[in-house]
């Protein structure tokens, strides 16, 4: 019997410590389900924006920069997001309004505005003179992407979005495109919701 115990103990120690490294494993996988599913996704949740459920990854649709060349969201920080707004190149007086809120909602971000990076997905059409006029003098910060509007729709049906009522789409650092604003929420919103994520990056 004395011969046994230690062979037991040995045993026994090879399981706790197979166990303990499984558990932070089998945590990060749950959280990815509950996370990329919305299946166990708390009701009452902090954010003032619209959940994109499961996200999408928009680099998984070929989007092409001023020159017609292949570009790809780098995750460049992980601190850094993106507020990405939809719309062909013909820009009305409401488009360029919606251009001007959101760029003063990252200007009222203070601190945190280096970590936001501001896209147009151009999704038809090309930009013409004025408009890059426009853009070089009102929106310096702005990044010019284009995509093929039905490829951008096709994307989005994969969740459930209302893709007329966004008026701009956030990006985590990965490229995700994981939720949606609307006329509904005020800039303060946004802030809100963006310095809750930003919380602790300096």
């Amino acid at each position: 019997m004395t011969e046994i115990k230690p062979a037991i103990n040995v045993v026994r120690s090879r399981y706790l410590l197979l166990i303990l490294m499984l558990i932070p494993i089998a945590v990060v996988l749950m959280a990815s389900f509950v996370f990329f599913t919305g299946i166990g996704m708390p009701e009452g949740t902090r954010n003032k924006g619209v959940l994109i459920i499961p996200p999408q990854q928009i680099n998984d649709i070929d989007l092409l920069n001023q020159q017609g060349t292949k570009q790809k969201v780098e995750w460049i920080k992980e601190s850094d997001w993106t507020f990405l707004i939809a719309h062909p190149a013909n820009c009305d007086e409401s488009c360029r309004e919606k251009f001007w809120e959101n760029r003063q909602t990252r200007v009222a971000l203070g601190k945190y505005q280096g970590h936001i990076r501001r896209v147009w997905l151009v999704t038809e059409g090309r930009i013409d003179e004025q408009t890059q006029e426009w853009l070089l003098r009102e929106h310096k910060d702005m990044q010019l992407l284009f995509v093929n509007g039905e490829a951008w729709q096709k994307l989005l049906q994969q969740s459930v979005v209302d893709q007329n009522a966004a008026q701009f789409y956030l990006l985590d650092p990965r490229g995700f495109v994981m939720m949606y604003y609307t006329k509904e929420q005020t800039y303060k919103d946004v802030i809100v919701d963006m310095k809750f994520l930003l919380k602790g990056v300096e």
